[in-house]
């Protein structure tokens, strides 16, 4: 029996002989089920099944899969792509991955030790970052919509094309380096971009350049930095290493804690929206627990 791990989200898998049927695969697709919803019993394929739903997984050929002793590659075709897959990288590929290297990074901030999350973030990053972060935040939004994929990627909602024209017309006022005029006409083509390609055009037309170890950091780019890092923390830690919020019973009532508050912040305007709720229910959970974060 092989155990393997996917690099990318850290989820693992057993690929083994018939005592060891493969039931964390999604037929055809590829999906890799949080370890946290195994169950030891594969008879209880009911309650496996609502685990799965439960953790956002499209489960309509997964019955199949669970209830059957075939040896793996029985599973699929001899040409299925998925196989290939495994055997040349090791791992299947989530498509719908939690954006872990967010986690990664928030967790490091939270356990920062300092006076508060804003305080570690200002001692480890600098303007150059901020700058960098949002202009590469607004490339991959560019190249999420050529895909056509905005309407189920959240990212959308933590960096609007708003929120980014405020931070780049404030970060214009200490990276821009022409003379005053030129700085106030690169702000107002941010001030009338209407689309995000607009906007990259903009920010692209001047040369900008920080100061070293200059701290500066908009309030609307710390704002959207925390909801990013706080959502996609929890999403991470409870699907994928058992976290329970307190106030919770368990991971279904954890996550639907996490998306109502998601919900009630997202239901105001850009520059009203208060991500701060999220990190603060990250901050006091994680507290609360003890949890740490192991990979």
């Amino acid at each position: 029996m092989v155990e393997v791990r996917c690099p990318v989200c850290g989820s693992t898998m057993k690929l083994g002989d018939k005592s060891n049927p493969v039931s964390e695969l999604k037929d055809g697709i590829g999906y890799l089920v949080p370890e946290t919803i195994r169950n030891e019993n594969v008879t209880k394929v009911n309650s496996r099944i609502e685990d799965l739903k439960n953790a956002g997984i499209d489960v309509d050929k997964m019955q199949a899969l669970m209830s059957s002793n075939e040896d793996f590659k029985a599973i699929f075709e001899a040409d299925d792509p998925i196989l290939k897959t495994i055997e040349q990288g090791g791992f299947i590929r989530n498509p719908k991955l939690f954006r872990r290297w967010i986690c990664a990074q928030s967790f490091a901030l939270i356990k920062d030790g300092s006076k508060s999350w804003t305080y570690a973030v200002r001692k480890r990053y600098d303007t150059r970052y901020v700058f960098r972060q949002t202009k590469n935040e607004l490339y991959l939004q560019l190249k999420l919509i050529s895909k056509k994929v905005k309407n189920d990627d959240k990212r959308f909602t933590f960096f609007t094309l708003d929120d980014m024209k405020h931070i780049f017309k404030e970060l214009a006022d200490y990276g821009i380096t022409s003379y005053g005029d030129k700085r106030e006409k690169m702000k107002l083509k941010i001030s009338y971009a209407s689309s995000l390609e607009q906007l990259s055009n903009a920010v692209n037309s001047e040369y900008w350049h920080f100061r070293n170890k200059l701290k500066y950091m908009p309030q609307r780019w710390l704002n959207c930095f925390k909801g990013a890092g706080a959502y996609y923390t929890l999403q991470n830690i409870i699907r994928t290493h058992g976290f329970v919020i307190p106030t919770c019973t368990d991971m279904k009532s954890s996550l639907d804690l996490v998306e109502s508050m998601y919900k009630e912040v997202l239901s105001y305007s850009p520059s009203n929206r208060r991500w701060d709720m999220l990190m603060s229910l990250l901050m006091t959970s994680v507290e609360k627990t003890h949890f740490e974060l192991k990979w």
